[in-house]
């Protein structure tokens, strides 16, 4: 399934389904919007510097920065958080994260350090790239409410990883599991994982949940039978 659309002012409007969107050219991790009728919520930022590009692609739905009531970051790691501050400077919109990974947003605790090649990698991005700290709005938990979306707390990748669901349909899923270009389900990493045999109970957390699409933070969205599919690679990986 193609997930091309129109363009805007050289923003592409990448709709998943109605009310939900695919922000086109974030740098980092994957960013998205979802629209309801009391307002705009923006789900991870990637890394800084994609504050503008997120506000246009609000602007490319008809929508203003001010509409944006809410920021959800699936976890700290500065690919989803990265451009956090200044969307929330812009916006005046509240962010939230799980507890767990708000020490890590206000500077209290040191962000994830990565294992090998990555590691580096990373440690590059965190030199060259600066992350603006600050203190999170809302410390969200396992099995809040938010619009719709249950959170899911999903530890392994990090400390207070969350996922988010709406039920029975759409599973936001941060980077609790991975894809590749195709939509192909990958299980966690095992150098991005803070606790990999955390991140794997999370996983089969996540399979007991039915949902038709998956939005990852890193790959293409699976956008048919993907809680099927996430059981079927768990019983591969046995």
């Amino acid at each position: 399934m193609s997930l091309s659309g129109p363009r805007w002012c050289g923003v592409e409007i990448v709709e998943i389904k109605r009310g939900i969107y695919l922000v086109d050219g974030v740098r980092g991790a994957n960013s998205y919007i979802s629209v309801t009728e009391e307002g705009v919520i923006v789900i991870d930022t990637g890394m800084p510097g994609n504050a503008k590009r997120i506000v246009d692609q609000i602007k490319a739905l008809n929508k203003t920065e001010k509409e944006i009531k809410l920021i959800i970051l699936t976890h700290s790691d500065i690919d989803h958080s990265g451009s956090a501050a200044e969307l929330k400077r812009i916006t005046g919109a509240n962010v939230a994260i799980h507890g767990g990974d708000a020490p890590s947003l206000s500077g209290e605790k040191e962000l994830k350090r990565v294992k090998g090649f990555v590691g580096v990698i990373f440690g590059l991005i965190l030199k060259f790239m600066k992350f603006q700290k600050f203190k999170p709005d809302i410390l969200l938990k396992d099995g809040d409410e938010i619009d719709n979306l249950r959170v899911i707390h999903t530890p392994g990748h990090t400390e207070g990883s969350i996922c988010l669901y709406k039920v029975g349909d759409i599973l936001f899923a941060g980077d609790s599991v991975r894809t590749d270009k195709k939509g192909n389900l990958k299980l966690p990493s095992r150098a991005m994982s803070l606790n990999v045999e955390e991140a794997l109970e999370s996983v089969k957390k996540m399979a007991g949940l039915e949902f038709n699409i998956l939005l990852p933070g890193h790959g293409a969205p699976v956008m048919e039978k993907a809680s099927t599919k996430l059981k079927e690679l768990l019983a591969q990986a046995k």
